[in-house]
Formats: C-alpha cells, structure tokens, sequence
C-alpha cells in the first residue's frame, strides 16, 4: 500500500514538473536538429551526412566512381555502387540514431529523470 502512494507522490512531482520537462526536450530537438554525423562506403567512394532529425543532409561520391559506371556500365560495377551508397546511407541513420539516444540521455539526466533499460532506441 505504501509502495503504491510514493509511486503516485512521483507522479505528482513530476506532473509538476512538465512543462520545464516539456521545454528541455524541445530544446533538445532543436539542438539534435543541427548535430550531424558522417558515414563512408567503399573508402570514402560515398560519403552520406546524416541529421539529429534523421533526414540525409548530404551524399558525396567520388567522381571516378560515376566515371567508372558511365565509361563500363557493367551491371556488377552499378550493382557494387548501389550497394556501397545502400551501405553508407543505413550506416549513416543507424550513427544518427545513436546520436540521438545519447543526447536524449543526457538531456533525461540533466533533469534527473532515469531512462528505461535499453533507452531511447527503442522508441524510435
């Protein structure tokens, strides 16, 4: 019984408090909008940027790359190319993922809030 009002006591405490909880995340997803994280396929052939939103800023390939697909057009060559920027794009979200899940942590611990086990992965 007494186990079950300190569990509503923290309810309360932290109803109260979420509006500030509120703002922290917002602030957090405005600071992950702008950090960025990087992947390479192939030896830097492809370079992709991915955001804090999850969203591909950027993907670079190395023009001998393209020269080498436009000149052969071998379908092994495109089928090497294709899965090099597959690679490099799903590196690149699963690195931002992390990203995220890290400055979620910190941002839940700055407001001395515990994250479930496993953490923020897995509710995204």
């Amino acid at each position: 019984m007494f186990d079950a009002l300190k569990g509503m006591a923290g309810l309360g405490s932290l109803m109260k408090d979420l509006p500030r909880i509120r703002e922290r995340l917002e602030r957090a997803r405005a600071e992950l909008a702008d950090m960025t994280v990087q992947a390479e396929g192939g030896g830097g052939a492809v370079v992709v940027v991915a955001d804090g939103r999850m969203r591909i800023r950027s993907v670079k390939i190395d023009p001998a790359m393209l020269f080498t697909l436009i000149d052969d057009a071998d379908a092994s060559d495109q089928s090497m190319a294709e899965d090099l920027i597959t690679n490099a794009v799903n590196d690149a979200l699963e690195r931002a993922q992390t990203m995220i899940g890290d400055h979620l942590k910190h941002a839940a611990g700055e407001m001395g809030l515990a994250l479930p086990p496993g953490g923020i992965p897995g509710l995204l």
